[in-house]
């Protein structure tokens, strides 16, 4: 999240995309605009940490398991053997 504030990427999406919701004729511009980027800062906040909490309790699951640890391994290489044979046979984005 301290990342995301001070990336350029981040602020240049929220300059672009929130004044769209904003009343011009309504209550003060700038008010809107804080907290329409609170907003959507918080909702990231919930959904990042939802995904941390989620992963960090389905990591503990997999590590007292070693015969799932072993097929998440497998699954996991299979990707990437499929992406290399993709990546070295499709062809590429050129067509």
């Amino acid at each position: 999240m301290i990342a995301n504030l001070f990336n350029s990427w981040p602020i240049t999406f929220m300059v672009a995309f929130l004044p769209q919701f904003v009343d011009p004729h309504g209550s003060s511009v700038t008010l809107q605009l804080l907290l329409l980027g609170a907003t959507q800062k918080m909702t990231g906040v919930l959904v990042l940490g939802t995904y941390a909490v989620a992963s960090g309790s389905i990591g503990a699951w997999i590590l007292k398991r070693p015969r799932v640890r072993l097929w998440q391994q497998r699954i996991a290489g299979l990707f990437i053997v499929g992406l290399g044979f993709r990546m070295a046979f499709g062809g590429g984005a050129s067509r």
